[in-house]
């Protein structure tokens, strides 16, 4: 499957996301916390799980690496098993609360390979939003084409 149809498959996912989580923001969340773990597990551990919902469906598997750690920002690493066999890292960087970014790339049998021939980068805004957090990945994931 190329990398692109790999995208695909995300996106569709995300599309069933989006559509199941739209719902009304509870302004008083509005404030972005200073502990950037209250972040990342309100929001972000959130939305994936709700994603990981969606391509479990399509026969796919999404799972955070426990094994990494980032302890200046604590975005997380998700491994998306595609039911093909591929394997997709879903990378979350940035410097928090400033900037979110999105790195997927093709997984490879050693974690610390990785080929940025096969990478998309998408950038995103930190919010508590889920909605919004979706949504800009969506959004990003559109530039890419189909």
């Amino acid at each position: 499957m190329s990398f692109t149809a790999q995208l695909n498959q995300l996106q569709t996912a995300l599309r069933h996301t989006r559509a199941r989580m739209l719902a009304p923001f509870d302004t008083q969340q509005a404030t972005i916390p200073r502990d950037p773990e209250i972040f990342v597990e309100d929001v972000l551990h959130y939305v994936m799980d709700e994603v990981a919902k969606d391509l479990k469906a399509h026969g796919h598997v999404l799972e955070e690496d426990t094994t990494f750690k980032d302890t200046v920002s604590h975005y997380p690493l998700y491994l998306l098993r595609l039911a093909g066999g591929d394997v997709l890292n879903l990378h979350f960087t940035g410097e928090y609360p400033d900037t979110l970014f999105l790195t997927i790339s093709k997984g490879f049998r050693r974690p610390e390979q990785f080929s940025d021939a096969r990478m998309a980068h998408v950038t995103l805004g930190v919010s508590m939003d889920p909605t919004r957090l979706l949504m800009a990945i969506l959004d990003g994931l559109n530039r890419f084409g189909h």
